[in-house]
């Protein structure tokens, strides 16, 4: 496993004016949260040109990649799951997405200037969330500090990116805050070939998908973030942590759907109580509650098709979710052991119709989802082996308004997750491991209710049964790392083309993913070294037969869509903590595809990118870089006909990625 700190900072998408550390968590992490559950590497600095966490991550890890949908807001997968069968979460509280068309998923809501650090776990090893099918995402937000420190930044970048940043932070023993706002803005990217994002949706399928005159030229978005914690010790034993953060994005274009968010508002409020030392059952005693909301707001009024108001289509749903957690950590028998309650109910409610109407149609009929769990973690060390193992039950309950939608009706789950992992350190240099677990997670409103014939109240909960396996060592100044995953999912939640009017469906089958992935780091002295990594990954349909009774088509393409392609990351780096440059290599061969439910062939791709910082002391320091040095045309995602449920027979594009762009970010730290 490694350690990364990005500095990130902005060209075209966004930027992160802070060092960000994404730290991937070994499938120990089932485990109490502690460092005898993370294997990292050293920490080096390096930058990214995207605020978005999407691409953040994708960037970093050769495992994960992302789903372009336009220069923000790009959902993340990992290992080949993605959407629900990931869980992302902010400081361990969930924040779901409103729009259908995953326009804003949860990465999406959390400024990059707020981030701490990034956890990401693979495999089906967390126990503490509800719905942690293939892996978790957990980000962690930035603790104010004693004294007054603060930041100021500004980015300028290619595509007329701008943004300005600024983080107060101050306080005493008892009590410390912090207060952050930032602000961007962007015109439309071009890709390799000089077009920008309207222009590659001249290619959409629908004439009315396609950008009026009036509005080729907007700006890809306009986004506001601000955020805000308190941390309050009381006395010896006792903390209380209340926080807040707002997103606010505005007019965002997203070309490779029918529609365009025109407000995607975000609050999230957050509250933890710990107690310390509490006995001998009890380390650590927490209560946290959380209430996060999103209001989203789409339109066809920047497309072709906008005729009129009669003719203009806007669909504003919302999305809010509320949970409290309690845990409580204690070492019995020479184990850490942590038991937890965890309740959580989230709403979703859209509708969908013409400037006339807004609420014409129902889309979404006010559905929530409930869920109750409990669970339990264990961590023991045997001499060389650590094992480590956790449980967890689920009672879900799903039910949608029927006077909205007549066909809804309620569903209920009822499941069990767990899991067991051994690892034995045959020396102070290496070590391997053998894990398995079961994991669950329900289906969404979505894809339960969403009107037209799209939803199926019919469809189960998808388990997986996952097996992960690796070995690390550590030879002098390399070290290496390789992790081999086999993941048997039961009925899989499957989008897939119906062949009629409505055009998709979800449908259960059977399927498989089986993968890995090899990390080599070597220092070549204290100041130069060289980073890779290289992740494979292939997803099959077991079985079609129920595709193959519901399509009109025979289902006869096994491959299963969205499934990232062979990537490989090699970099030289150069780190004398006063200066950093990097020279990046990243590349992926041509990436399976689904043909029966609307994939396309999309090929390989190698890029260059050159990164360079530099502390000016004082205070003071510059980060600058050219991310697609040789301005290649390419693209990291699909058409998978999942990705849109707004327009009826509506095909998604596949969006290049940016051109060769520049950026540069000045900062002051006091």
């Amino acid at each position: 496993m490694k350690t990364f700190t990005l500095l990130s900072v902005a060209a075209v998408a966004a930027l992160a004016t802070e060092p960000v550390t994404i730290q991937k968590i070994t499938v120990e992490a089932a485990a109490p949260k502690s460092d005898a559950t993370r294997i990292t590497a050293d920490e080096i600095v390096k930058f990214s040109r995207q605020s978005d966490l999407g691409e953040m991550l994708s960037g970093a890890l050769p495992e994960i990649t992302h789903v372009r949908t336009t220069a923000i807001g790009n959902d993340i997968v990992l290992r080949g799951f993605k959407k629900d069968n990931l869980n992302v979460t902010i400081d361990d509280a969930k924040i779901c997405g409103a729009c259908p068309n995953r326009m804003d998923p949860p990465a999406m809501h959390v400024s990059s200037s707020q981030i701490a650090s990034v956890e990401v776990q693979e495999g089906p090893f967390d126990v503490t969330q509800f719905g942690s099918l293939g892996g978790a995402i957990n980000v962690v937000t930035k603790d104010p500090s004693k004294g007054m420190h603060g930041e100021i930044s500004a980015t300028l970048g290619s595509y007329d990116y701008r943004k300005v940043s600024a983080t107060v932070e101050g306080g005493n023993d008892a009590v410390q805050a912090l207060v952050g706002y930032s602000h961007e803005t962007s015109g439309q990217y071009k890709d390799g070939d000089g077009k920008t994002l309207a222009e590659q949706a001249d290619n959409a399928t629908t004439a009315g998908q396609r950008y009026s005159t009036a509005h080729k030229n907007d700006d890809a978005y306009t986004r506001q973030n601000f955020w805000a914690k308190i941390v309050g010790n009381i006395g010896d034993n006792q903390k209380l942590t209340l926080s807040y953060f707002g997103d606010r994005a505005d007019d965002v274009l997203y070309p490779r759907y029918p529609m365009d968010a025109l407000i995607d508002d975000t609050d999230m409020f957050k509250a933890k109580y710990q107690l310390f030392g509490l006995g001998t059952y009890s380390d650590e005693l927490s209560i946290e509650a959380y209430h996060s909301k999103v209001k989203h707001e789409m339109g066809t009024d920047f497309r072709a098709g906008a005729t009129s108001a009669a003719a203009t289509m806007v669909s504003p749903v919302d999305a809010t979710i509320k949970g409290v957690r309690a845990e409580n950590t204690a070492s019995i028998a020479e184990a850490d052991v942590t038991f937890g309650i965890d309740l959580s109910t989230r709403n979703w409610n859209g509708t969908k119709g013409s400037r006339l109407n807004p609420y014409a149609q129902v889309q979404i009929p006010d559905a929530d989802t409930d869920n109750v769990g409990v669970y339990a973690k264990a961590l023991k060390t045997f001499g060389a082996l650590d094992m480590s193992g956790g449980l967890r039950y689920d009672d879900t309950h799903v039910d949608a308004d029927q006077n909205l939608m007549a066909t809804a009706k309620d569903r209920d789950y009822d499941n069990v997750s767990a899991n067991v992992l051994g690892r034995y350190h045959y020396s102070s240099h290496g070590n391997v491991f053998v894990g398995a677990g079961q994991s669950v997670r329900v289906p969404d409103a979505r894809e339960l209710y969403f009107a037209g014939g799209i939803g199926n109240t019919n469809l189960n909960e998808t388990i997986n049964r996952e097996v992960d396996m690796g070995v690390e060592h550590t030879f002098g100044n390399l070290h290496l790392k390789g992790t081999l995953f086999y993941s048997d999912l039961k009925d899989y939640i499957y989008a897939y083309k119906t062949g009629v009017s409505t055009n998709t469906s979800y449908a259960n089958i059977d399927a498989r993913i089986v993968g890995g992935d090899v990390t080599a780091d070597y220092a070549i002295n204290n100041e130069w070294s060289i980073e890779s990594g290289v992740a494979y990954q292939r997803g099959t349909k077991k079985d079609t037969s129920e595709l193959d009774a519901l399509s009109i088509a025979a289902q006869t393409d096994k491959d299963l869509a969205d499934i990232p392609p062979l990537k490989g990351r090699v970099a030289l780096v150069f780190d004398d903590s006063k200066n950093y440059a990097e020279a990046e290599w990243i590349a992926t061969r041509h990436q399976t595809y689904d043909e029966n439910n609307g994939e396309q062939a999309i090929g390989g791709y190698g890029l260059l990118n050159l990164k360079y910082g530099t502390d000016f002391g004082n205070g003071f320091s510059l980060t600058a870089g050219i991310n697609n040095f040789f301005d290649r045309t390419y693209a990291v995602s699909n058409s998978y006909i999942g990705l849109t449920t707004i327009m009826e027979g509506a095909q998604p594009l596949v969006l290049n990625e940016p051109g060769r762009n520049f950026y540069a970010t000045l900062s002051y730290k006091f």
